[in-house]
């Protein structure tokens, strides 16, 4: 599919509707198919869209969060093939961001991190047990997300029960582990709230009951929050692609898979010319 073709059908732009632009989404479509080899088949019946639009539908699932069966009336394709398509496609899309991913925590871990955890939201109170969250009053899962100090997610961890705690869920996640030298003084330092204090190094003072903050206290709190603030920026951008903030309806133990390539998709977002470079 040529640019030329694409510019010249009566759609909304792709990046309202995918999170990429048409070039990003040109670049991706390239390879995936290096992966995949022919979308249609030699014989039998094709495809009932082109590699491209499969891609946009798959998307289109994660950017927005639709029901399938909405999808597949947009796109004149049954629900099951909207499900297809999404099965096939997002893990080749995911192995074709693995490089990118790699190389942007290379080029971060070296650097002070900011780590916050979120809830994403899910309509099962029944299995498995734990999912309420007491802090946000709902069910849904725990996600542990690592940023640099400019606010750009670069990992995120295992995804735990709604109801642990932040604490908690960095060691669960495997994040506390991954990310230990910059927990252990030994090298660059990970800045959190105060629910990780005693877990990360560097976290704001909790108030005593006995007496009120000092200046010096006040002030170091200050400062750590005005580093600290740009890990809810990163986790915004994330929960942009409303698969993450509107109601989780994947199966539950695709949660982890769903989670990083979101992230990936996210950095691919802002690092799309160093992707395939």
């Amino acid at each position: 599919m040529t640019p030329q073709s694409i510019k010249e059908r009566p759609l909304p732009r792709f990046e309202q509707r995918t999170g990429l632009d048409t070039e990003q989404l040109l670049l991706l479509e390239r390879e995936v198919e290096a992966r995949i080899g022919s979308w249609h088949p030699d014989t039998g019946r094709r495809k009932a869209l082109e590699l491209f639009d499969a891609i946009v539908v798959c998307l289109i699932y994660l950017r927005h969060n639709t029901i399938q069966t909405a999808l597949g009336e947009q796109s004149r394709i049954s629900q099951a093939t909207v499900s297809r398509y999404v099965e096939v496609l997002e893990p080749v899309v995911s192995t074709c961001l693995d490089q990118l991913t790699l190389d942007l925590c290379d080029q971060t871990i070296r650097s002070g991190l900011v780590v916050d955890g979120f809830l994403i939201p899910t309509r099962d109170l029944a299995a498995p047990a734990g999912l309420f969250s007491g802090k946000h009053l709902r069910p849904g899962l725990n996600a542990q997300v690592i940023t640099d100090l400019r606010g750009r997610v670069i990992d995120g961890g295992r995804i735990v029960v709604g109801s642990v705690h932040d604490a908690k869920a960095f060691k669960e996640s495997g994040l506390a582990e991954a990310y230990e030298i910059h927990t252990t003084g030994d090298g660059p330092s990970l800045i959190g709230d105060l629910g990780y204090l005693g877990v990360v190094p560097l976290t704001p003072y909790r108030k005593p009951e006995y007496r009120e903050l000092t200046v010096a206290e006040l002030l170091f709190n200050r400062q750590v929050n005005r580093r600290r603030w740009v890990v809810e920026q990163g986790i915004a951008h994330l929960r942009s692609w409303k698969v993450l903030s509107t109601g989780y309806r994947r199966p539950l133990p695709k949660a982890d898979r769903t989670l990083q390539n979101v992230i990936k998709l996210q950095m691919y977002r802002h690092h799309s010319k160093a992707a395939f470079a």
